[in-house]
């Protein structure tokens, strides 16, 4: 769902999307499902064409454990904060066309998005922070499925199992047939 962002008064306006009021339910739908989602958010004019958007959402995203295969529900809870700028021309040779180094802000700290016609797609920021949320490798949580087959990782927060005691084959040498070679 898109936001009119020419409509928002200069003290901003606080949102409230959840699955009842079904606002970004068919643009969730194939990360969630049909989990219940609770996204809160404000948006205020920093300027006559700049907004701050800050919130939160909360929900349930079902997915396999990396390590067991089990069905999980991963909770997920991820807030952003971001400035709403309008979408700049981007001609080939534009200073703006070079290495994108914005991306080196550190995790936490507010980023930027551009919107359109004076239009922001909300619903789909939404579903950006959900995948985004995702880690790549989902484990049980140990308190929900204490009998994920593969509990042996003295760090449960971490999806690939490396043991450093594993056997390592030594491979044969390619100059071995040499050695039976003999030489008149």
């Amino acid at each position: 769902m898109k936001i009119n962002l020419a409509g928002i008064p200069e003290d901003g306006v606080t949102y409230v999307w959840t699955r009842q009021t079904g606002e970004a339910n068919a643009v969730l739908a194939d990360l969630i499902d049909k989990e219940a989602y609770t996204a809160e958010f404000t948006i205020r004019p920093l300027n006559s064409k700049d907004f701050d958007m800050t919130g939160k959402i909360v929900t349930k995203e079902p997915c396999q454990c990396s390590r067991c295969g089990n069905d999980i529900k991963l909770p997920i809870n991820a807030k952003f904060h971001e400035i709403l700028i309008p979408k700049q021309d981007q001609p080939r040779g534009g200073k703006y066309s070079k290495v994108n180094h914005v991306s080196d802000i550190p995790e936490g700290e507010m980023d930027f998005c551009e919107y359109e016609d004076q239009s922001f797609d909300m619903a789909e920021y939404l579903h950006e922070v959900i995948a985004l949320a995702t880690p790549f490798n989902p484990v049980c949580p140990k308190e929900d499925n204490p009998e994920c087959s593969i509990y042996t990782n003295p760090e449960p927060e971490h999806g690939f199992i490396y043991n450093e005691e594993m056997p390592v084959e030594k491979p044969e040498s390619p100059f071995a047939a040499l050695k039976n070679l003999k030489l008149n």
